[in-house]
């Protein structure tokens, strides 16, 4: 039996019902309706009109007084719950969220589906947050070095859209600042936060973190110079050491391993095409390919390589690479780069050898060191000195974003980069 004051939504077949604080707010479900369709034409027409780049131009004109203790306290935590793994989504929503209560205090930014089509679900109040957020959101915090999220949107993230309204009772599973989030959410819903002056103070938050960002960067890639010539051993080592000590672990170990071929190619030593480095929950069935590291001849790939940190047995792995070469007939060479401690067991390497045989491939498991070697130990000294430099560049550069192009990091960058600068600093001493 519920508290008679407790929090709690009623979900019925045509509408949900949240009650808090002796209120009841009711959502239906079906149709957009006249007045959520206006609201909806009204925000993208102001959005088509530049109202985000105009907001951006203008920052450093704005008054940040008269936005209250409170909400500043509240937006700097939702900002500060940003990690290499979590909390671009809901940062990302919430910037959404603030911008739709800017444009139309009346449009509720609990109801994030809205639909005139008579199949799928929407509410009646709803409006499509999801095109909002692909058409505009996303691509101007992208744009803008604000947020690295994903291309695709924050909507894209499953638990982002279920059909109930956000509120303190949104049971996906959310990892990140969710508390924070919602109390915004409520906040705005409430009236206790002025939207537009929030808006402002939310994106001077995101300018300043990027800006620190790429202080930061700038003096991690300017200790570049600085640094002694380094052998490829010792380069391996040190960034060994890096990718076992930083966070996320894995991620950073993915690409320090295409980072080498970063330098292989810039020096011309690697003829082939190196495919950009894929974002983190790209699934490699998903998007056609074969591993993390890939080279191409034109549209065909000829070389893999598939990462596996912390995961030294790959009987199942093995499996799955089978299956992806079937539908990439001109692969030469794929294999998995572990970290250390590869366990190559009986069934593993009857496997390996099988499916070498069946496939016509040279399929190869692999340590670090050992794949590192197997690249580089037909060059001369002057060659593996170069690219053992060209190497350490391509990581400290990738994880700065200054090579978006062909490692577009979507992730924040900044625990991995401090990691680099503390290192490189004890190197040039």
């Amino acid at each position: 039996m519920k508290k008679k004051h407790e929090i709690h939504l009623d979900v019925y077949k045509n509408r949900s019902e949240l009650h808090y604080d002796n209120n009841a707010v009711v959502f239906y479900e079906g149709q957009t309706n006249e007045d959520a369709n206006k609201r909806y034409s009204f925000i993208r027409q102001q959005l088509d009109n530049g109202f985000l780049e105009k907001l951006y131009s203008n920052i450093t004109t704005y008054d940040f007084s008269k936005v209250s203790p409170e909400t500043k306290i509240l937006l700097d935590k939702l900002v500060n719950g940003i990690t290499s793994e979590t909390g671009r989504a809901l940062v990302g929503l919430a910037f959404l969220q603030i911008t739709i209560k800017s444009l139309t205090p009346s449009q509720s930014i609990r109801l994030h589906k809205g639909s005139n089509r008579r199949n799928g679900f929407s509410w009646v109040d709803g409006i499509p947050m999801r095109v909002l957020d692909n058409t505009y959101n996303t691509p101007f915090l992208r744009e803008k070095g604000l947020l690295n999220i994903n291309k695709d949107g924050v909507m894209m993230t499953r638990s982002l859209a279920e059909n109930y309204p956000y509120s303190q009772l949104y049971k996906a599973d959310m990892r990140g600042p969710f508390a924070e989030w919602i109390s915004v959410v409520d906040a705005l819903e409430d009236g206790s936060i002025e939207p537009l002056p929030a808006l402002h103070y939310f994106l001077s938050l995101l300018i300043n973190r990027s800006n620190k960002f790429e202080i930061l960067a700038d003096e991690t890639c300017a200790i570049l110079p600085k640094l002694p010539a380094l052998s490829i051993d010792e380069t391996t080592s040190i960034l060994s050491n890096f990718f076992n000590q930083t966070q996320y672990s894995a991620r950073a170990f993915e690409v320090v391993i295409h980072s080498l071929m970063q330098a292989l190619c810039s020096e011309h030593i690697v003829e082939l095409d190196l495919v950009p480095l894929s974002q983190m929950r790209s699934a490699n069935k998903k998007h056609g390919n074969v591993g993390d590291i890939e080279l191409r001849d034109g549209k065909i790939i000829v070389e893999s390589w598939d990462a596996k940190y912390g995961k030294p047995y790959l009987y199942e792995e093995l499996s799955e690479l089978k299956d992806k070469l079937e539908f990439n007939p001109g692969v030469q060479t794929a294999g998995f780069i572990v970290d250390s401690n590869l366990m190559l067991k009986k069934e593993v390497v009857e496997r390996q050898k099988e499916y070498s045989i069946l496939t016509g491939v040279s399929i190869q498991l692999m340590e670090f060191i050992d794949w590192v070697k197997f690249e580089t130990e037909d060059l001369s000294k002057k060659q593996q000195s170069k690219v053992a430099s060209e190497w350490l560049k391509a990581v400290v550069e990738t994880f700065s974003r200054k090579r978006i192009d062909i490692a577009p990091l979507d992730e924040p960058c900044e625990e991995w980069l401090n990691d680099l600068k503390e290192i490189l600093l004890s190197l040039a001493k």
